[in-house]
């Protein structure tokens, strides 16, 4: 098969408004005495392709496929045209004479391996004219004139974002495929992403659109059916997938950086006993990198402070130790009970992790404390049927990733002190209650002790909070149920219908 395709989108806008009109009845804008807005835009592209498909099997035993895309497209520039090509080979286990002759033939209904090879390409992202250059209006005008500047570093060299897959997979069946398995293991190297490249401020510009490195993706899919139950008046079927992935960064740009890292942050590791950098971009990294202060633990008492916190400084909330009260702060040059915008480590307050134990919490007392990628996902549903009523449901599931509670830390701490108070409240810590491990309540805790949010101040960030308010994403949640009955025919054959059912789905 061979084939060709022209895709044109364009896109008109015009919107104008006037204000004063002397009546709504007339909907013309010239009724308007004063017109206070008037824009137009327009935009298009257009991609044209040619693509072809061959399929091939002998004897049913060996079986071959062959596609390719030849894509053009105008959002691209120098590098507009980009080739895909894929190829899948499949071997029919069951056609073969010496599997018909052998025991197994009994048991196993399918068996065929398989294994592909293909490149898809990607421009998602990319604006229609960014290639050619981006411009935009300033705020004001200069002698009345409209004044038009270059928003953005034209780059004519973008490529294709290009997925190179490869998979491994087998198909079994038994019992006449009563009970059937789709097993794969995938490796998917994504390079040229499209992405951003923060430049320095001097060069008058944010950042510039770039194919900036590679990213692999490997991983398992299962897939299950089942005939569990199947006899005259009831029948029971189950059906289940799961998937596993784990991303890698392979290659980024060189930048003279180790590890050619972008972005990221630099904590105490203790077991390997120095610094070193997690989230952000660097090769042989992660994505998704979850960053947080550990809290140790709640502050029972004055003597659980002196005895753990006697003499620290909190350079992240402006807090000291006890020990500390009457000696100098270097900041301000006087002591740290003088010293303004600073306040006492007290009952109550958490207790961070010192990671380095330099009795200083900074920056580099954080840690890894989850992703935010499940490691696992996949659903399962079943189906009951008896006498034409049927009873459908549908699960789905992921495991292994973790999630920032910022409706938890945003009411305990109360950032603006306009949220109504969860029932975790009454388990905050107080004289009566000091073993607990949610912090003093404070009205406006951002500003006053950071016992919740750290260097964020309150914001919605998923780094840098405390480590409590990160929980396991993990759940099984039921997605849809319907019950259904089908009408006997003897009912609807009268009313001339063939098939006829009623249900409630939810």
């Amino acid at each position: 098969m061979l084939g060709g395709e022209y895709f044109n989108y364009s896109q008109f806008d015009l919107e104008a408004v006037t204000q004063n009109s002397p009546t709504d009845d007339i909907p013309t804008l010239n009724t308007g005495s004063t017109r206070t807005k008037t824009t137009t835009s327009k935009t298009a592209y257009r991609i044209l392709s040619g693509f072809g498909r061959l399929n091939y099997n002998y004897n049913m035993k060996y079986l071959l496929s062959m596609v390719f895309r030849y894509d053009g497209i105008s959002r691209l520039k120098d590098n507009r045209w980009g080739f895909f090509p894929g190829v899948s080979l499949g071997w029919n286990v069951m056609e073969e004479e010496f599997w018909k002759d052998s025991k197994l033939s009994d048991i196993f209904s399918n068996l065929k391996p398989r294994v592909s090879y293909g490149v898809n390409g990607n421009v998602n992202g990319l604006g229609n004219y960014e290639v050619y250059g981006t411009y935009a209006l300033t705020g004001n005008t200069y002698g009345g004139e409209t004044g038009i500047y270059n928003k953005e570093l034209v780059n004519t060299q973008l490529r294709w974002e290009q997925s190179q897959t490869f998979e491994a997979g087998l198909d079994m069946g038994f019992f006449n495929n009563r009970l059937s398995f789709i097993l794969d293991y995938y490796s998917r190297t994504t390079k040229d992403l499209l992405t951003d490249l923060a430049l320095p401020g001097y060069t008058g510009f944010d950042k510039i659109r770039t194919n900036l490195g590679s990213l692999r993706n490997t991983g398992f899919e299962m897939e299950v059916r089942a005939n569990i139950i199947k006899s005259k008046d009831f029948s029971w079927d189950l059906t289940a997938n799961l998937s596993t992935v784990a991303n890698k960064i392979v290659k980024l740009p060189e930048n003279g950086v180790a590890k050619n890292r972008v972005g990221g942050d630099q904590v105490y590791d203790p077991k390997k006993g120095e610094l070193v950098w997690v989230g952000g971009r660097q090769e042989g990294g992660k994505l998704g990198e979850l960053i947080a202060y550990k809290q140790n633990h709640i502050f029972r008492d004055w003597d659980d402070v002196k005895q753990n916190a006697n003499m620290r400084i909190d350079n992240v909330a402006n807090l000291y130790g006890p020990g500390l009260a009457d000696q100098i702060n270097p900041a301000t040059k006087k002591t740290y009970r003088e010293s303004d915008g600073w306040k006492p480590i007290e009952p109550g307050d958490v207790c961070w992790e010192d990671m380095d134990g330099n009795q200083v919490i900074d920056s580099h007392d954080r840690y890894v404390v989850g992703n935010i990628f499940p490691n696992i996902t996949g659903g399962f549903s079943t189906t009951l049927n008896y006498k034409g009523i049927s009873l459908y449901a549908r699960f789905d599931y992921a495991l292994g990733h973790t999630l920032y509670n910022d409706l938890k830390a945003r009411t305990l701490g109360q950032y603006q002190g306009t949220w109504n108070i969860i029932t975790d409240v009454k388990n905050m810590w107080t004289e009566e209650n000091p073993n607990t491990d949610l912090s003093k309540y404070y009205f406006g805790d951002q500003v006053i002790k950071k016992n919740i949010t750290r260097s964020n101040n309150g914001s919605t960030a998923a780094n840098n909070n405390n480590s409590n308010y990160y929980e396991k994403a993990d759940y099984l949640a039921l997605r849809e149920l319907t019950l259904s009955y089908n009408l006997p025919k003897a009912w609807t054959s009268k009313c001339f219908i063939q098939d006829a059912s009623v249900y409630v789905t939810g």
